[in-house]
């Protein structure tokens, strides 16, 4: 019986999560408010990750003996 809960309250959690990641979850905007302007689109910027630096021609310290 102990296991059967579980199951039941793992399955309700997981819909629960699923359904509020689809519709997005809540927003700032009350319900009745639908002032939406077409200048406020999101737009998706690819950053780029670290670009290794190579030999700058700048002296270097020899390694210790």
């Amino acid at each position: 019986m102990k296991k059967l809960l579980t199951i039941a309250f793992t399955l309700l959690l997981g819909a629960t999560l699923s359904f509020a990641q689809a519709t997005g979850g809540s927003t700032d905007k009350p319900a009745g408010d639908k002032t939406t302007t077409k200048s406020s689109k999101k737009t998706a910027h690819h950053k780029g990750g670290k670009k290794s630096k190579k030999n700058s021609g700048g002296t270097t310290t020899p390694p210790p003996k």
